[in-house]
């Protein structure tokens, strides 16, 4: 019987050597299962540029020091764009100028757009929120949310929601210092930013400050975050997810946030609404183009959005800011000064926060300059377009900027670019562009909180330098996390003392 089989087997192995040379040379340079092809020679990955498969192995090699990649890629390239391929996915170019940024978040703004890359992958969580949507939905929302971003109301943020908010987190400090434990600084900053932004944005106090054990919905929302972020580097994620089970985990975080924000409308519900000017509350009594108020369902999405930009991004940033501080005494050093000078023992105020107090300012923006809450940014082009350095960008593909790398390069911010240095910001004889820093995004979508943002990461960044010794005590377990935001990987464990 063997004998009558086995001249079959170098047939089946010439033919399985054939079918594999004709899908090698099929996608010699296009991994499988993309379906937009870039025709120009660009820059690619290290260890990158494999038939069939692309830039995943360089990708998944990378994966956990990704923004640092694309430092080193520019650097190695002279600044000039480069191009990742993965399996089933468009390629994404990558672009480090600020006259690029430009075009596409300003001059095209049009034809660069969110795109289907980062909405289908981001859908269960966003839905159609504000970061996940373009054209009409995108402006009906931003319109609304612009009502409560003006100075009248920062003012009264500083008065009532940011100066309440920070007398419940130094009470927290407090007794850690009276303990003299080891604490997690950046879950802290989770907690204020999450109370302060709910009772600024939904007219709700949670009290998750003085919640001693974990909040699962907090949890549940960077899992979600991870998850929707690794979506972006996996090819087939949809099938993995349904078939692998590799979603099972997801899907029931994604059921703990979004019944926390039914949760959040249903307690807006009772208080009522009408006479409110929360956020939420204009959302929720504005009708769509049916002429009905959006469905529970839809203003969760405009919760889930909202808590993003009001509760993790400032969050994060504070959080690199101590570290960096604990890292760079002499700038620590020459805050304290500051605030000695010109608080004399007080709360700041807004008018001392905006104007006399620079360095503090210099402080949290030479901090955002190096840690980006939101790090890396890709929109997707509606039509093939040519950038001003004669990239084409074909219809379907993505353009991605990292904020983080552009941080960190020296055509932008000369050659001590990667250093910690507060001072620069009070030597320029003009401010940067949003486009050389594009940490706020920039153009049209410029972020509406940025006004915000910065007023309370300063505000709370002089009251505990004010109040507190901050101290470090994981500086070499520090590092950024995978997620759509830059949330640090292993918390920021310190220990405080009273001043």
């Amino acid at each position: 019987m063997s004998s009558h089989r086995t001249p079959l087997l170098p047939a089946v192995f010439a033919g399985a050597a054939a079918a594999a040379a004709i899908v090698t040379w099929l996608y010699w340079e296009d991994p499988i299962g993309s379906k937009v092809k870039i025709t120009q020679k660009l820059h690619r990955l290290p260890d990158g540029g494999f038939p069939v498969f692309g830039d995943l192995v360089s990708a998944a090699k990378n994966v956990n020091q990704i923004h640092d990649m694309g430092v080193e890629m520019f650097e190695r390239t002279n600044n000039e764009s480069f191009v990742m391929k993965l399996p089933f996915f468009e390629p994404i170019i990558f672009v480090n100028d600020p006259k690029i940024v430009e075009y596409i978040l300003k001059t095209k703004f049009s034809v660069f757009e969110k795109g289907p890359i980062f909405r289908t992958r981001a859908q269960d969580v966003l839905g159609h929120g504000i970061f996940n949507s373009d054209g009409d939905q995108w402006k009906s929302q931003r319109k609304l949310a612009a009502n409560i971003f003006n100075v009248k109301n920062f003012k009264d943020f500083v008065n009532q929601v940011f100066s309440s908010e920070m007398d419940v987190f130094s009470t927290v400090l407090a007794g850690h210092a009276a303990e003299g434990d080891v604490f997690d600084l950046q879950d802290l900053f989770f907690r204020f930013t999450f109370d302060s932004f709910t009772k600024i944005g939904f007219g709700i106090n949670l009290g998750a400050m003085n919640a001693k054990e974990s909040i699962p919905f907090m949890s549940a929302f960077d899992a979600a975050q991870t998850h929707v972020f690794m979506r972006m580097l996996t090819p087939l994620w949809e099938l993995q997810e349904r078939y692998l089970g590799t979603g099972a985990a997801h899907a029931a975080h994604v059921q703990t946030i979004r019944d926390f924000g039914h949760r959040i409308i249903n307690e807006k519900r009772k208080i009522g609404r009408e006479q409110e000017n929360d956020l939420l509350a204009l959302l929720m009594r504005v009708p769509g183009d049916d002429g009905k108020e959006p469905s529970d369902d839809r203003l969760v999405d405009y919760v889930l959005n909202f808590l993003i930009a009001g509760r993790d991004t400032t969050a994060q940033a504070l959080s690199w800011t101590f570290f960096l501080l604990h890292k760079n005494p002499a700038a620590l050093a020459a805050l304290e000064s500051e605030i000695a000078s010109v608080l004399q023992g007080n709360s700041p105020s807004y008018d001392q926060i905006k104007n006399d107090m620079p360095y503090a300012n210099a402080v949290f923006h030479e901090a955002l300059r190096l840690y980006p809450s939101v790090p890396l940014e890709m929109k997707q082009a509606n039509k093939t377009e040519t950038l001003p350095c004669g990239t084409i960008v074909p219809k379907g593909a993505a353009v991605a900027w990292s904020p983080y790398g552009m941080g960190r390069t020296s055509a932008i911010w000369g050659d001590d670019a990667k250093e910690f240095k507060p001072e620069r910001w009070l030597e320029m004889t003009k401010q940067p562009s949003p486009f050389d820093y594009p940490v706020f995004n920039a153009g049209p979508r410029v972020c509406l909180g940025k006004s915000m943002a910065e007023l309370e990461g300063v505000y709370v960044l002089v009251e505990v330098a004010r109040q507190f010794k901050i101290q470090v005590v994981n500086e070499k377990d520090v590092t950024y996390a995978n997620s759509l935001t830059l949330p640090m990987r292993n918390g920021l464990k310190v220990k405080c003392t009273t001043l």
